[in-house]
């Protein structure tokens, strides 16, 4: 999806997270658990995410050295608590909040093609979002909402640069789990059918 966003416009830039751990590195710039304590002393870490055995971390620099190049700065997040958490720690940029959804299903089918070893696990995150998009206040939090399973990437790509231009409407709570076919009520064993935060 990153990769599609730049394709259609050169000011996307995705923002190179901090990890420590192991796994992948392609997206990422691996760090010791003294240098991520020596960011956090210097108040630099803006949100931070535990996942797959893996500490996951946003710098604010890398929110703004784009910024000051007149890029747009493309981060990842997982959850409702640490996307409130970036919103309130960068105040002062304008994010375009966009949900990326797919079904589990697709989801597992994804992970298996790509070849990793962890799709376990990432099943077991998708649930976590599930529940965790159900039991959230998403009051005025999504601008956009793409199901990406619906919606190719260079389409998706070029409605998120619409977006970006033109102030859209905030998408409500109910709405939101409308289009997604998400009940917040639902049982979580039902949640195997629904989609899932890309």
């Amino acid at each position: 999806m990153t990769a599609a966003l730049r394709s259609v416009d050169q000011r996307f830039e995705l923002v190179t997270k901090l990890k420590q751990g192991t796994g992948r590195s392609a997206g990422y710039r691996f760090v010791t658990a003294a240098e991520l304590g020596d960011l956090r002393a210097q108040g630099r870490i803006v949100v931070e995410t535990r996942r797959y055995g893996n500490v996951y971390a946003v710098d604010e620099l890398s929110l703004m050295e784009p910024q000051q190049r007149s890029r747009v700065p493309v981060t990842h997040i997982g959850n409702v608590t640490d996307m409130r958490t970036l919103l309130g720690r960068t105040a002062s940029i304008s994010w375009l909040r966009v949900l990326l959804w797919v079904p589990r299903s697709e989801c597992e089918r994804r992970s298996r093609a790509r070849g990793d070893t962890d799709t376990a696990k990432r099943l077991i995150a998708w649930d976590e979002t599930a529940r965790d998009l159900g039991a959230s206040d998403l009051r005025d939090l999504f601008d956009l909402v793409i199901r990406t399973d619906r919606t190719v990437p260079a389409a998706a790509a070029k409605q998120i640069t619409y977006a970006l231009d033109s102030a859209p409407d905030i998408v409500g709570a109910d709405e939101l789990f409308t289009r997604l076919g998400l009940s917040p009520d639902a049982e979580p064993a039902r949640w195997g059918t629904t989609p899932r935060h890309a």
